[in-house]
């Protein structure tokens, strides 16, 4: 169907790292509504560290460094929580690499939020001798926009989670038209990213992680039936 087929057209665009190969006996398959729904907590987990280091430092804009270093922190214990939670599921063809491309992102974030923290740390204390201050501010930039890329390539990556929902089995006009999960769970799935995100998912400027929600609620409310609707 279209919508798988773009999935995973954008997520080889965009997961565009290699994932490390595994061997050994295969683990069973996670079940598709679990590792959604916790992709969903791990989006609203990122989102909360954002706003709140953002309403600290709006609180204390003085505390540039010291917030840098706080935030980065929270970001590298969250993202390492995610990546051991995230190794623990296992998705099956054709969403096989979708679960080791994430990993992969979230590794590289938790190395470019520690040189963040590094360069925070450096300008805390005043002047220290044999520190190039010039260079270190000009890297900043330079990390912050590595984890544009990679937040922009996740986003990219949401309909192919969505897609992880799709039952693929055809109704009679060849169109796959149902999802895996009954109309109860689909309902949470929304609720979760209503309750996690509010009223921003409605926001005209999002960033990537309240994009990735929106995406992922927008491909909810479509009109897929749901696992215990009638087939046709």
């Amino acid at each position: 169907m279209e919508l798988a087929c773009a999935a995973r057209i954008c997520l080889a665009v965009a997961l565009a790292v290699g994932a490390p190969s595994t061997f050994g006996v295969e683990q069973p398959e996670t079940p598709h509504l679990a590792f959604v729904t916790e992709y969903i907590r791990e989006l609203s987990a990122i989102e909360s560290i954002r706003e709140s280091g953002e309403q600290e430092l709006k609180e204390d804009p003085n505390s540039t460094f010291s917030n840098m270093i706080h935030s980065s922190t929270l970001f590298q214990l969250e993202l390492g929580s995610q990546i051991k939670m995230l190794r623990g599921m296992h998705l099956k063809a054709s969403h096989d690499q979708l679960i080791p491309n994430i990993t992969a992102f979230h590794e590289r974030k938790i190395l470019v939020w520690k040189r963040m923290a590094e360069i925070a740390s450096a300008f805390i204390g005043g002047p220290k001798p044999g520190i190039d201050y010039s260079k270190l501010g000009a890297e900043m930039p330079e990390l912050r926009g590595q984890l544009d890329f990679i937040d922009h390539a996740l986003f990219e990556a949401s309909p192919a989670v969505f897609a992880t929902l799709i039952d693929l089995k055809e109704e009679s006009k060849g169109h796959a038209s149902h999802l895996i999960v009954t109309k109860e769970e689909r309902a949470k799935l929304v609720d979760n990213l209503n309750t996690a995100f509010g009223t921003k998912l409605d926001a005209k400027d999002q960033n990537w992680s309240v994009s990735a929600a929106s995406v992922l609620r927008a491909y909810l409310l479509k009109d897929f039936k749901s696992s215990d609707e009638p087939w046709e």
